[in-house]
């Protein structure tokens, strides 16, 4: 049967697991993976053989929750989030178009990566995108891997007709496995009579993404990226423009029309480049909003870092779970309650029975009272899809969460807010009982690592001792979540660099070409304070070998060089110098065989 994607629910087809990702499209939070049916038994069964599913498939949501005034004011915070949309959208007319040529192209399938830094206001403008394509008569629909959160049932967005064309918008596709991204790639293909057009939203391009366009481009499929620059340098925007557009839809959302008058903080638009995202300016708005809400008369408080606002928004957070505990709406103290939050940070949402083991092994409570946290978790932040039975839904948005995790864990110097002890080494007790629990690693290392780009006490203290302690469980996590993670490792001095334990790249990992860069320049950088040459000779020759199997023969060239020009100046070693030998007569064939088939 030809897979298709459908706007109306449908039943899938029934497949078994060499059938992995194939069948019928349809919305409705229908899983495309392994499926079994049985019917018509008496007696006891069962069922072996089954895969986990791969992904779901969801008519895009239009419609958006709005907050009450209660609401936002216990929560200031998720007046942040996309699907709200309290600020309009603005600007990003340049990419619109780009969008619009890219769905309207001559291709019958096609792939475009929208890619830039967290809170740069990619899911919105992908928001905005696919509510032009449905106004334009296509389909649009969207995909999110069965790992990760569901989305919020909502109005659905929905064409008025068969539709020209089907839209369909992964986000978060940095965090899918490969091999799972080619399998919704190869559905996309099955399309009968109507274009098939895939948006891919994620935050790095690069590491994971030009293997993917490779493997693409041999499979026949056409692709394109586009880098979301800062909304600041939009040509009919500026920060201070953002900043009044979302001064003025906070303050009415929650009924503060004193906050009308503030002006923005100096910070905001003296072009610091902490401020160069959509989000860290809304951040600060909604920061100054709520307190001259709260404290009309009170001077300026002096935010002037994205850190101290998150800190202010985050302490929000945390004056909403006193209240809820002093009004015995949860019996979970604050404190105790912030380490399940801490836990969603890290894994994402989760069954209940992986949620209730999540949090014993990351100890933030005793095995017996897991259940009990988890239920007063959820009054602050309830299930998105309560039907599925999920829990430990995760702070959003993420850039918010990852400054939690950053603030509760000890080493950071933001005055405004007091950690928790018990944060330290929590991911590495988290990822060192992962079980048979898929999302865990992939989920937390990603975020940690996230984090840890801002935070370089994350990154020093938390990420860095995962590459020493529990090197075998990070590299089966995800190969991308490894990558970033050594990127962000790679800038931190020597002195701690010396204490991980470098990856060597496995050629299983489906991006293994930007790995083994990425591995290179860590070797690199550790190598140059090594006193003996021929370790440092030797430890080039390994990254020649290792380059040389992705293919990139002219690195590989360079490593060799590298070690070459350690060894000229010592005593010849025959050994080493056959080894040198070998490997370049084995990148030249390459190199020559590479010409050939370019021919």
């Amino acid at each position: 049967m030809m897979a298709r994607w459908w706007p109306e629910r449908r039943r899938p087809e029934t497949r078994g697991p060499e059938k992995r990702g194939r069948g019928s499209w349809v919305a409705g939070s229908v899983v495309y993976g392994s499926v079994v049916q049985v019917t018509a038994v008496t007696g006891d069964v069962s069922v072996t053989g089954g895969e986990p599913p791969l992904y779901r498939v969801d008519a895009f949501p239009s419609a958006r929750p709005r907050l009450t005034v209660e609401e936002a004011r216990a929560q200031p915070a998720r007046l942040l989030l996309a699907r709200q949309g309290v600020v309009p959208f603005t600007g990003r007319s340049a990419e619109l178009a780009r969008l619009a040529e890219w769905r309207d192209g001559a291709p019958s399938v096609s792939v475009l990566l929208l890619h830039g830094p967290g809170g740069q206001g990619k899911t919105r403008l992908a928001a905005r995108f696919a509510t032009l394509s449905c106004e334009a008569g296509w389909d649009v629909l969207q995909a999110r891997h069965a790992s990760d959160p569901a989305p919020v049932g909502t109005a659905a967005c929905r064409a008025d007709k068969a539709g020209t064309g089907v839209l369909m918008v992964a986000d978060y596709a940095e965090r899918w496995p490969v091999t799972d991204l080619l399998e919704l790639m190869q559905d996309a293909a099955r399309q009968e009579g109507r274009p098939a057009r895939v948006l891919l939203v994620a935050r790095p391009a690069g590491a994971w993404w030009q293997p993917l366009a490779n493997r693409l481009d041999r499979m026949g499929l056409a692709t394109d990226q586009l880098p979301l620059s800062t909304l600041a340098d939009d040509p009919i925007t500026s920060a201070g423009d953002l900043f009044a557009a979302a001064r003025e839809r906070f303050a009415a959302a929650l009924k503060a029309p004193g906050a009308r008058g503030i002006f923005p903080p100096p910070v905001v638009l003296s072009k610091d480049s902490g401020f160069r995202s959509v989000l860290a300016i809304h951040m600060a708005a909604l920061a100054e909003v709520d307190r001259v809400r709260r404290n009309p008369e009170q001077a300026e408080t002096g935010l002037n870092t994205p850190a101290q606002f998150s800190a202010y928004l985050l302490n929000r957070e945390r004056d909403h779970w006193q209240t809820l505990h002093a009004n015995s709406r949860v019996t979970t103290p604050p404190d105790a309650l912030g380490r399940a939050v801490y836990t969603a940070a890290l894994t994402g949402a989760v069954t209940y029975q992986d949620g209730r083991a999540a949090l014993t092994a990351i100890d933030a409570c005793p095995d017996g009272d897991a259940a009990r946290l988890l239920t007063d978790h959820a009054v602050p932040y309830p299930s998105s899809t309560p039907h599925t039975g999920t829990v430990l839904e995760p702070l959003y948005p993420d850039v918010l969460a990852e400054d939690f995790i950053a603030l509760t864990t000890p080493g950071h110097e933001v005055e405004d807010y007091a950690p928790d002890p018990w944060a330290t080494g929590a991911a590495r007790r988290l990822l060192a009982d992962k079980g048979e629990l898929p999302g865990w690693p992939r989920h937390a290392l990603y975020t940690l690592a996230s984090a840890s780009a801002r935070w370089p006490h994350l990154a020093e203290h938390e990420l860095a001792p995962l590459y020493l302690t529990q090197l075998d469980l990070v590299l089966e996590s995800n190969d991308d979540a490894v990558r970033l993670g050594l990127t962000v490792l790679a800038t931190l001095p020597t002195s701690v660099l010396q204490r991980v334990r470098v990856p060597n790249p496995v050629p299983g990992f489906a991006g293994y070409v930007s790995f083994t860069a990425v591995s290179a320049g860590v070797t690199s950088k550790l190598l140059v304070d090594d006193e003996d040459p021929y370790v440092r000779a030797r430890a080039y020759l390994d990254l020649a070998e290792h380059i040389v199997l992705t293919g990139s023969i002219n690195d590989s060239l360079a490593a060799i060089d590298q070690a070459l020009a350690i060894l000229l100046p010592l005593p010849a070693d025959e050994r080493v110098l056959r080894r040198v030998k070998a490997l370049k007569e084995r990148a030249h064939e390459a190199l020559v065989r590479a010409e050939e088939t370019e021919r």
